[in-house]
């Protein structure tokens, strides 16, 4: 099985180089006017250090949220050599290494944040840049731990005059949309990232996921919420009616841009698609709510690049393996980030 695995990915990545990765990904150049737009989730010290530097010893600009906005409405052109850096989650490496590495090399990035998973205190946690590097390990750590994986809104304030905010919505959640059973719930999906790949179930008449779960709970067949699925409600044995869907996806759309602006003083109107997964649904919500622009991975239309012109709500990302591949000095070598990338997994 692992070796089809492999073998699936394998596949999966040639076809992407072939259909979708902008040029500069197979050794050709940025076109001017092109913004290519690269998505990290944690953070490594050396690995992100190393990226950025590239991005700047090479001479590309790395401009903030509102100016890629404003690029894409055609409202001013586009620097030579941009580049966006988009990091997801909040995981807390956000701040205990993209922060301050961000900060030292004078860029800026945009994080998205699930609001639900932000701490709700005022604490501010030392950095990479406040420790000795033996230190790093535990900081670096925090994303996967049971306490504080993600970053606090003290933190989330703190990052503001380096890192542009948006949306990963409020709960990023996955939703039962069937009655027969895919997978077991295991503890790994109690902490962290991982908690989002628990479906929410029914439990003692509640809706839980992640640690509420007990390991070997059985786990229902799932689809991200933004996806317009109605739920399966196993409570009361049906789906979730037409206008119950809306009111959810509108919730988890709202409550983030609530939480944004109340807690950090932020009027979040970009969005990052969890899973990469949307809907005319979800579109049709997310800009009733306020948001203007939507972020996913891949694009139904190649290459993954932004222009202007392009759809504001369908913004394709490209993954953090390839920053090393845009044009400049050092530029690596494609056979080295696809096994990178392989041995990854």
């Amino acid at each position: 099985m692992p070796v089809l695995r492999r073998s699936a990915d394998a596949g999966r990545l040639l076809l992407d180089l072939v259909t979708r990765d902008p040029a500069f990904v197979r050794g050709g150049e940025l076109e001017p006017g092109d913004i290519p737009v690269f998505t990290f989730h944690s953070l490594e010290p050396r690995s992100f250090e190393r990226k950025m530097a590239y991005l700047k010893d090479a001479g590309y600009q790395v401009i903030g949220l509102a100016e890629y906005l404003d690029v894409l409405s055609g409202r001013r052109g586009a620097p030579g050599k941009s580049v966006l850096i988009t990091i997801d989650d909040g995981r807390a490496s956000t701040w205990t290494v993209g922060y301050p590495i961000l900060k030292k090399l004078g860029m800026r990035a945009t994080a998205f944040l699930v609001t639900s998973a932000v701490h709700d205190s005022p604490d501010v946690s030392n950095t990479i840049g406040d420790e000795p590097e033996a230190l790093w390990p535990a900081l670096v750590a925090r994303d996967e731990s049971r306490d504080r994986p993600f970053v606090t809104w003290g933190e989330v304030r703190a990052m503001r005059d380096v890192i542009d905010l948006g949306s990963h919505t409020h709960l990023h959640a996955r939703i039962p949309v069937a009655t027969g059973i895919e997978g077991v719930m295991t503890e790994a999906m109690q902490r962290g990232y991982r908690e989002f790949d628990c479906p929410f179930v029914w439990i003692n008449g509640r809706q839980v996921r992640g640690r509420d779960v007990p390991p070997g709970t059985p786990l229902p067949v799932s689809a991200p919420r933004l996806s317009g699925r109605p739920a399966w409600r196993a409570v009361d044995g049906r789906f979730e009616t037409e206008a119950e869907v809306r009111d959810a996806v509108r919730f988890d759309l709202g409550e983030a841009r609530r939480l944004l602006m109340e807690k950090a003083d932020v009027d979040a109107t970009s969005l990052c698609f969890p899973w990469h997964v949307d809907s005319p649904l979800a579109r049709e919500l997310a800009a009733a709510v306020g948001y203007v622009a939507g972020f996913a991975g891949k694009a139904p239309a190649a290459p993954a690049i932004s222009r202007l012109g392009c759809d504001p709500f369908a913004i394709a990302r490209v993954g953090e393996d390839y920053v090393e591949r845009l044009p400049g000095p050092g530029r690596r070598s494609l056979l080295s980030v696809l096994r990178q990338k392989m041995r990854r997994g």
